[in-house]
């Protein structure tokens, strides 16, 4: 299983490129996830995030635009943001990774990965109703499994059909996940 770490500015911000060094020792790709900043200061950070990891596979919260001019592999969006045609037709290199919240969403709309979500319980401002460790395997698409995600029960995700792993809060345990998932294959 591949691991999409989420570097989330809100989460990580004084330490943004300390922990996204170190998250790219671990993870496969690393989304991020910026939001409610003006598009200057996503530039400005997505290009130095670029220079600091080389040769990583980065992808952009909602911005393919941005994306583009900072040299990300892809962009990632959900139901709010440009539909899916329009940015796959508008930026064909990119890699488009949407964000779903069931079975049904990740059918009816067309991208290159999906991530589902929440899996498991995680502690939010509003109500929470978990998904559980749904069994993808039919689906026939990349899925990373979302939401409260840790090295306790990220075993019961395996087997389940899911392409990988995504969570902003595990980074203090990446190495381990890291070897859980690479001794499960």
């Amino acid at each position: 299983m591949k691991i999409l770490f989420i570097l989330d500015y809100t989460t990580y911000r004084e330490n943004i490129f300390d922990v996204a060094k170190v998250a790219s020792i671990y993870a496969d790709a690393i989304w991020f996830r910026i939001k409610n900043i003006d598009a200057v200061d996503i530039l400005y950070l997505s290009k130095r995030l670029r220079n600091e990891l080389p040769s990583s596979h980065l992808i952009l919260s909602e911005r393919p635009d941005i994306a583009q001019i900072a040299s990300f592999n892809g962009v990632q969006i959900g139901s709010k943001s440009i539909p899916t045609y329009a940015v796959k037709k508008a930026f064909p290199d990119l890699e488009l990774g949407y964000s779903a919240h069931s079975i049904n969403e990740i059918e009816e709309v067309e991208a290159d990965y999906y991530t589902l979500s929440p899996i498991f319980y995680t502690k939010k401002d509003y109500d929470v109703y978990p998904l559980g460790p749904v069994d993808v395997s039919l689906v026939g698409k990349r899925i990373f499994a979302l939401g409260g995600i840790n090295i306790n029960n990220v075993a019961k995700l395996l087997n389940q059909g899911y392409y990988g792993i995504a969570g902003i809060s595990f980074f203090n345990d990446l190495q381990e996940l890291s070897r859980k998932l690479k001794n499960s294959r």
